[in-house]
């Protein structure tokens, strides 16, 4: 196979499928409308249960979660409780544009989020700029790129964690919070599209690869003005903001334009998003309750003396003992709750021989706990409105074998998002409730899209669905290559 002399490649940060069908048949996303027109979108699969951290991890190495060991911005430590945050030294295995460079490939890499910062040879990587919920502090290869940018371009005023400017993780925002955060994130938006402009305009490069954000933090914040039954939905909100999820929509609709005319006729490449988006209904809130009435040996008078003291405990080891392996109250259950997104509950069994206290034996004990714990999870009713309020239970062990599964939970309870829930219930457990935490109006749902260009015309063998860690192959057979041992493929169709 001869190799193509350019690829590019732009990611749309869990900009919803649905929505760009919607809008590009509108004729609202002419760009997107006439990608689909000439080569068909495809569903892009996405790790099951997980969020965008194990999505775009996915993406970056061309493997699943259970061989990367990324599943959300902290991670599990094997024989200890801590979770402390995932970085660039954490990943066992090299972004697939390092392995192109290595292969003498020159590659251009602007903001792919969730992942490291490669060695590169040939080519430029800049890593955690515009991006939502940065790893780091804006870095570079080559080191002195990411100064310049900075310096030209501006900082991101929107997604940095410990500052001011973080208001895209915040649970909500005033109106006139609002008005700031659009006009923020168009701003950025052009900030990217016009650093990306001028880096391209360098030529001489293989793989071109950028992706925007500003889908992903646009709809965590708006969703509720699309969904008339959300109980935050305002429709005097999009009379003073213009649908602000649409107007995104279209200037990334004009700005992946621009950079495709920009490439030139013989480029070949690839528009996707990770995930997609949807209310953000949960019962995260409610699911250590749960767990903790489900331990058959535990008294109902201990459990809110073991709230309290898992509340002092944290404490104590966020301030006292950051490096303690050991947690006294988590070694006196079975499984317990983890930090997740709230796509899903995410569970830890207490193994003995991974966790310092560990309870469960492995082998058939760990997996009859499992089949239980799955089994009660789907008992699990919202109490008000009758209905199930788990969709399904993802067991790790079948859906993330691999050499880094212990870095992963053991059980994640994908929630249903239909309607709100309210409390969980089951005969099992009795009821929980407890006061809802202010959550953002949209949050993330399983899968994205992909459409192709520059790719040939017949469409008839084309795949209408692939995985997230099918692209890094699919552009790696576009410039006349491979990838060794990664789980993804190339796409049919596209290659």
């Amino acid at each position: 196979m001869q190799a193509q002399s350019r690829v590019l490649v732009i990611g749309m940060d869990s900009a919803d499928r649905a929505l760009l069908a919607q809008w590009a048949g509108e004729g609202r996303l002419p760009v997107i409308a006439s990608l689909i027109e000439r080569s068909g979108v495809g569903l892009l699969k996405s790790p099951p249960a997980l969020g965008d951290d194990a999505a775009w991890a996915s993406f970056a190495t061309s493997l699943s979660p259970g061989r990367h060991g990324r599943y959300y911005h902290k991670h599990l430590e094997p024989g200890s409780y801590r979770t402390p945050w995932f970085r660039d030294h954490h990943f066992a295995h090299a972004p697939f544009w390092q392995t192109l460079s290595d292969a003498g490939h020159r590659v251009g890499v602007l903001d792919v989020p969730k992942c490291p910062l490669g060695r590169i040879r040939h080519g430029f990587q800049i890593a955690d700029w515009l991006v939502h919920g940065r790893d780091g502090e804006t870095r570079s290869v080559p080191e002195p790129l990411a100064a310049d940018i900075l310096h030209r371009f501006g900082d991101d005023d929107t997604d940095r964690p410990g500052s001011s400017e973080y208001i895209c993780g915040l649970p909500s925002l005033s109106h006139e919070t609002q008005r700031v955060f659009m006009k923020r994130l168009l701003a950025g938006l052009q900030q990217k599209r016009e650093a990306a402009s001028e880096l391209l305009a360098r030529g001489g490069w293989d793989l071109f690869l950028v992706v925007f954000k500003e889908s992903h933090c646009v709809q965590h914040h708006f969703w509720h003005l699309l969904d008339e039954s959300h109980p935050a939905h305002d429709p005097h909100l999009i009379e003073r903001l213009g649908n602000p999820i649409l107007r995104v929509f279209h200037e990334l609709d004009r700005a992946i334009g621009a950079l495709i005319e920009q490439s030139g006729p013989d480029t070949k490449g690839i528009v996707f998003s990770d995930l997609g988006m949807t209310a953000n209904y949960t019962a995260d809130h409610l699911l250590d309750e749960a767990l903790l009435r489900m331990e058959p040996d535990f008294p109902a008078m201990l459990r809110g003396l073991y709230r309290d003291g898992v509340r002092i405990e944290e404490k104590m080891r966020s301030r006292l003992l950051p490096q303690s392996e050991r947690s006294f109250l988590r070694g006196m259950r079975r499984a317990y709750q983890v930090d997740h997104n709230e796509i899903s509950g995410a569970i830890r069994i207490n193994l003995a021989g991974r966790e310092p206290s560990g309870r469960v034996l492995p082998g058939a004990e760990r997996d009859a706990l499992c089949k239980e714990l799955a089994a009660d999870l789907m008992e699990l009713v919202d109490p008000d409105s009758g209905e199930r309020a788990v969709d399904r239970v993802v067991v790790t062990d079948d859906a993330f074998p691999g050499e880094r599964r212990d870095h992963l939970p053991d059980l994640f309870a994908v929630w249903r998002r239909d309607r709100p829930i309210t409390g969980l219930a089951s005969s099992k457990i009795g009821e929980v409730r407890v006061n809802t935490p202010e959550y953002r109006p949209g949050n993330h749902i399983e899968n994205g899209f992909f459409v192709s260009f520059g790719c040939g015309e017949d469409t008839s063998h084309r795949a209408t669905e692939a995985s997230i860690q099918d692209i890094g192959p699919t552009i790696a057979a576009l410039l006349g290559g491979a990838l060794p041992d990664v789980d993804g493929e190339p796409i049919p169709g596209i290659v």
